[in-house]
């Protein structure tokens, strides 16, 4: 699955304006205690570049993921405080509650399957973290984020299958029944409703493009 450089580009658009939330919760925390603790649940260590580096001697980051992300994601930066833990964000018996400052996940809940592994996330979030911050593409943006096609995310899973293996998606590359199976559990979109429902105690907020709600955001912050 090739993406070009426009794709990226907009990625790293969004991913930084999105940021600005994060950081600003950063902040305020930092402002009642000497530092910050972050669980970053499912994510990668080069994401972090994106750290305002004002704030890198005063913020410790956890990376829990499984080891082959870990693996291939290296730590961009030294001056980073970064430790990372192989281990599964659906389920973390390593960590006590409220281990964590702030639990945050990136683009993640929306890749761990079924819909009871997407409570499971959300449970051990709310658990190891005082606050987090949780963003996932919305179900009702009208183009798929992950293949750049729209409207293909509103399909059945039994018609995303076919499509998969009769020609190219976007992105993705025409591929047999057995390979298909797996892409369709590995990205379920999700809506804000269903945001709501797993994150119950947290503020569910929309970043809007050109009218279109884009991404949700579940979080329980320091206000």
């Amino acid at each position: 699955m090739k993406r070009g450089r426009l794709f990226y580009r907009l990625q790293r658009h969004f991913r930084n304006r999105r940021f600005q939330v994060f950081d600003a919760l950063l902040r305020r925390i930092l402002e009642t205690q000497p530092e910050v603790s972050i669980l970053d649940a499912g994510g990668r260590p080069d994401y972090w570049a994106i750290l305002a580096p004002d704030l890198r001697d005063k913020v410790r980051i956890t990376c829990l993921n499984f080891r082959t992300e870990l693996e291939t994601y290296a730590q961009p930066s030294p001056d980073l405080r970064i430790t990372c833990v192989v281990g599964d964000a659906c389920h973390m018996p390593e960590f006590p509650d409220n281990a964590f400052d702030v639990v945050h996940s990136n683009s993640v809940i929306e890749h761990v399957g079924s819909y009871q592994n997407m409570k499971r996330f959300a449970d051990e979030t709310r658990r190891v973290g005082r606050f987090y911050y949780v963003q996932t593409p919305n179900y009702w943006f009208p183009i798929e984020p992950h293949y750049g096609v729209p409207f293909f995310h509103w399909l059945s899973d039994t018609r995303r299958i076919w499509f998969f293996t009769r020609m190219n998606v976007g992105y993705a590359r025409k591929c047999t029944f057995d390979m298909a199976l797996p892409r369709v559990d590995h990205t379920r979109i999700i809506s804000p409703f269903l945001m709501q429902g797993f994150f119950p105690d947290g503020k569910i907020r929309k970043e809007r493009v050109l009218g279109f709600s884009k991404s949700v955001i579940a979080m329980r912050s320091a206000d």
